[in-house]
């Protein structure tokens, strides 16, 4: 799966901050993980660009432990879709380990990308000729970022952060 773990200095904070806590408030902490974990994967789901809706249908989350989940994408071009290509691509800095993954040539042949050109054409009532042009005009300028995984995770880090703080600010009353 393509997923993404990423630090933050506020997370590692709050995470010293309740290794004092105590085995109760860790607890909470690991339900509200959980719960972010999850609402960060419906947010992805929503953002996710529809064509046919494969993007959408193959966003996964993996629990690691009780403190970790790793939410991604299991279709071999959501990287593409995620970041764009060529000189239209963006990669937010959290994520620059995670795309170099996919930067370069995809091993498949160009016969493939055509074909892949072609039924997207077909599907969207576009005569066949047209694929060619279309195909070699992504390979030369790229596709455009669509992000759905960044935003979706910047929406969970900060839900995370404010809902953790609220529960160390609850265990200092």
């Amino acid at each position: 799966m393509n997923s993404f773990t990423v630090n933050t200095k506020q997370l590692k904070l709050l995470e010293k901050q309740l290794e004092n806590a105590g085995p109760d408030i860790i607890k909470k902490a690991q339900r509200e993980l959980k719960q972010v974990a999850n609402e960060t994967l419906q947010q992805a789901i929503i953002l996710a660009p529809v064509d046919k809706g494969a993007l959408r249908q193959n966003m996964a989350i993996e629990a690691v432990d009780e403190n970790e989940y790793k939410i991604g994408n299991n279709k071999d071009y959501a990287a593409f879709v995620e970041f764009g290509t060529g000189v239209r691509t963006y990669i937010p800095k959290d994520f620059k380990k995670l795309a170099a993954k996919f930067k370069g040539k995809t091993g498949e042949s160009w016969e493939n990308g055509l074909e892949e050109i072609k039924k997207w054409c077909r599907n969207k009532g576009i005569p066949d000729e047209a694929a060619y042009p279309i195909f070699v005009t992504i390979l030369n300028k790229g596709i455009y970022a669509n992000p759905f995984l960044w935003p979706s995770f910047k929406f969970g880090r900060a839900e995370l952060i404010a809902k953790i703080t609220a529960l160390l600010k609850d265990l200092k009353k």
